[in-house]
């Protein structure tokens, strides 16, 4: 490999390896200790991708790259949470579409043009929503926080979560995938139901 290439590789990666100090907002915000990183979320999302993904016979590792690079337009932006209430959050989901998109360009610029040009495109395709892979990645964005929920939900205020299984839940559309939702809703909460009207 060219030196100029590997010296692109090597700048993207000390960007990227900011993200391992992104806190996620949604845990900070609900006074989590010690809440999981963008680095974290974006691993165990990736995991599961290739793991689903490979059993329903997609393609698993495009599918996994896609999870895997996501959010790392948040080395800049830090972690915009949604909510399953658009004027809940701090912007709307078109503002943070546009931020995210401008500095998920500025992040790639760091890479050679073939390299760019690859995560650029499953970038895209992701937030078209134009394959099965990107409609799979999308969905196990929002559930991989419910299995890190449950995890949280052992040592701390199980009713301070209850939010996240509303925005979840508008997200999740696939059988297999609310399945595992409503299972691990049914281990923290038994059969009580999430309060719609939680702010």
């Amino acid at each position: 490999m060219k030196r100029e290439q590997l010296d692109k590789i090597l700048n993207f990666m000390i960007e990227v390896d900011k993200l391992k100090r992104v806190k996620r907002t949604g845990w900070v915000r609900t006074g989590v200790k010690d809440p999981e990183s963008v680095a974290d979320h974006s691993f165990s999302t990736a995991l599961f991708t290739y793991i689903i993904a490979k059993d329903l016979k997609l393609n698993a590792p495009k599918a996994m790259l896609m999870a895997l690079s996501h959010d790392i337009n948040e080395v800049i932006t830090g972690d915009i949470a949604t909510r399953y209430k658009e004027s809940l959050q701090v912007v709307s989901n078109k503002k943070k579409h546009e931020i995210e998109h401008k500095n998920h360009l500025r992040m790639l610029s760091y890479l050679g043009k073939k390299d760019r040009g690859e995560f650029t495109k499953l970038w895209k395709e992701l937030n078209d929503q134009s394959s099965k892979e990107a409609r799979l990645v999308k969905q196990i964005d929002a559930l991989d926080y419910i299995i890190q929920l449950y995890l949280y939900s052992k040592e701390n205020d199980k009713k301070k979560f209850e939010t996240f299984f509303l925005t979840a839940k508008m997200k999740v559309s696939d059988p297999d995938l609310l399945y595992i939702l409503n299972k691990i809703q049914k281990m923290i909460y038994g059969n009580k139901k999430i309060n719609r009207k939680i702010k």
